[in-house]
């Protein structure tokens, strides 16, 4: 099913009662805000011209003012709650390719810098952040995420005789030009160019490899190569095709912009009221993620019910909204989990004697070997995480070792809510017992410790090792109410198949079932000229943003306090930091994020398979029980 007619749809039919607005034509010609309001009024048009949407994010002038509050925020924020504020610093480890970055300091370079625009200024920062390769600390503007830039075609690799290729894998224009290989991009080698935009402007993982599946993704997680975010360089692209071994020819397509929230277009007339109520709303963004996260729209569903509709060897077990499916293909069964946050906590968790019952729904069917798709999954709930590894894998404790950064600020914030005891405070602990006695801390200083690491060649004080006690036993209660006899399978029975892309909850199901059960693991696609593929990304325990931190710190009485960090001077600004380390069980000393986990096994995608999830998960079937062929 078409990704852009669904969406676009969606788009239309939430397009009512628009206020209109008489712009007059000398205001139209100099204004792009104003285009693009007008286009929406008298047209009803939710997609946009490049350089609409490029003057009206330029037409904001660079305000040092801004920009120096913004790096104070920035670095009270990182300094004060970054739990790899100090680890960032240090070099990659073995297959991961990544630069070390002293966030403090190239923050204060900015102070120095002179921008045209506050557009130009904000990616600036952006792509710093960018470059620390965790989705879970990222800074951005809502000012400048408004609109999504695309082309109408999308792409996959291959490898087909040790040799990759970049194909197309849809053109909603031209539908002549799927399966074509594209050799050139902008007149440079197709591959060349896909893998610097994913070294470059892919952040969701430290591992380039996965970074490529995601430039070339189609779940629209994260901006791809084919669907972005950010207002690419020029107002075309060029692509030279060549198709089933005729002459080479070029294809030239203009970006083309729409909206993501189309409310938005409601919101304003002209540059300054989209400035006052996209970039600086007197009453912030009511978001529950940063806005620099890109729309999670996906076709994996719909793909995988067109796919029910073609292969007859897959059987509909069970479907859990979009949270988790249940299949039997052949002679085995596949768990397809997209997301450990399908809806709000309290939701969740009702769901979750439904996931269940579809696990025994599928042992009933006699299926012996499971595969456990992970692919296109960016995490959830930590809960749920719990739930997954209790209900599989019962003979293990199912959680790892985190801690915490204990700065001057942390400090501060745990005493404090330790003490007044507010309700969702980020700075709680009282769920939390000791990792290695499970007892409960008895005092705030009880949790912070006495623990010095050295990173980044910093020496800092961490918290005492913990895990979540509360988290642990409501999962566990649950399945002691639903399930009286244990699942069939054992450990050697599973294998979990990824993209590579599987982050955070997700990440620690994985790297859960691979620890403590053994479990195997199988990756698709990535740079054939880079032997291993790591099967899961930033498994950092626990994301807070920007809104989060000031809405604790103001609770506890500390938003005034000399040690914290001020709010953005926008309102339309956000950040988001990883607040926990997560420690491998194998290696007690290693730091989950930056230790490479490559799979056990590697598939690429072909013509086939890429279109067909039946064929990848025969593909990992086939490989239960085979010793690793890459490690």
């Amino acid at each position: 099913m078409d990704f852009y007619v669904i969406f676009f749809a969606f788009l239309f039919a939430l397009a009512v009662n628009v206020q209109s607005y008489i712009i007059p034509r000398e205001v139209l010609d100099s204004d792009g805000c104003a285009r693009i309001h007008n286009e929406f009024i008298t047209k009803k048009k939710t997609n946009f011209s490049y350089a609409d949407v490029k003057d009206c994010y330029q037409t904001f002038p660079f305000d040092k003012d801004i920009a120096s509050k913004t790096i104070d925020t920035l670095t009270g924020l990182v300094s004060g709650f970054y739990v790899f504020f100090d680890k960032a610093k240090e070099p990659p480890n073995p297959g991961f390719d990544f630069r070390p970055i002293d966030l403090k300091s190239e923050l204060e370079n900015f102070r120095d810098k002179s921008y045209s625009t506050l557009y130009d200024f904000t990616t600036d920062v952006r792509h710093l952040f960018y470059d620390l390769k965790d989705p879970h600390t990222m800074f951005g503007s809502y000012c400048f995420t408004t609109f999504v830039f695309h082309t109408n075609m999308t792409f996959y690799s291959v490898v087909n005789n040790g040799e990759q290729k970049i194909k197309v894998f849809d053109d909603t224009i031209d539908q002549c030009n799927i399966d074509c290989e594209v050799t050139h991009i902008d007149g440079q080698p197709a591959l060349n160019v896909i893998t610097e935009f994913a070294n470059d402007l892919v952040y969701a993982s430290r591992d380039l490899g996965v970074r490529f599946n995601i430039a070339l993704d189609r779940a629209y997680k994260f901006p791809s190569f084919a669907v972005r975010t950010e207002l690419p360089e020029k107002s075309d692209i060029t692509y030279t095709l060549k198709c089933d071994n005729k002459n080479p020819f070029d294809v030239k397509r203009n970006w083309n912009a729409f909206v993501q929230n189309v409310t938005d277009l409601n919101k304003f007339k002209d540059s300054k009221s989209y400035f006052d109520n996209i970039c600086n709303p007197s009453e912030g963004i009511i978001l529950g993620h940063p806005s620099t996260s890109f729309q999670e729209v996906t076709i994996i569903p719909d793909s995988i019910n067109e796919i029910l509709k073609q292969d007859q060897s897959i059987t509909i077990i069970k479907i859990i909204d979009d949270f988790i499916s249940f299949y039997k293909v052949q002679d085995f069964g596949i768990v397809k989990f997209y997301t450990e946050q399908p809806v709000d906590r309290n939701g969740t968790t009702k769901l979750l004697p439904d996931v269940i019952q579809g696990f025994k729904e599928l042992a009933n069917t006699g299926v012996k070997k499971v595969v456990l798709d992970l692919s296109d999954n960016t995490g959830g709930y930590i809960f749920t995480t719990y739930f997954i590894s209790l209900l599989l894998f019962p003979n293990t404790f199912p959680s790892f070792d985190f801690d915490i950064r204990i700065s001057k600020q942390m400090r501060l914030a745990i005493t404090e809510q330790y003490k007044l005891l507010t309700s969702n405070n980020i700075y709680d602990i009282q769920g939390y017992v000791d990792a290695k006695t499970y007892a409960n801390f008895t005092s705030a200083e009880d949790f912070i410790g006495n623990n010095v690491y050295e990173r980044g060649g910093i020496k800092d004080n961490y918290s005492n090792k913990y895990v979540d006690g509360a988290g642990i036993n409501s999962m566990r209660k649950i399945i002691q109410t639903n399930l009286t006899t244990p699942l069939p399978w054992n450990p050697e029975d599973f294998i979990i198949l990824t993209n590579g892309l599987c982050g955070s909850s997700c990440s620690l199901i994985t790297e859960h079932a691979a620890e403590f059960s053994n479990i195997s693991t199988v990756a698709i696609g990535g740079l054939a000229c880079n032997k291993l593929l790591s099967y899961s990304s930033f498994t950092g325990g626990t994301v807070n943003n920007a809104t989060q931190t000031f809405n604790s710190l103001g609770e506890l009485g500390l938003l005034n306090n000399t040690l914290m960090p001020k709010p953005f001077p926008l309102t339309g600004m956000t950040s988001n930091y990883a607040i926990k380390e997560v420690y491998s069980k194998i290696n007690p000393d290693d730091i989950l994020d930056f230790t490479f986990k490559p799979a056990d096994f590697r598939l690429f995608y072909d013509e086939k398979n890429v279109r067909n999830f039946s064929i990848l998960w025969s593909q990992a079937a086939a490989l239960i029980g085979s010793k690793s062929k890459t490690n």
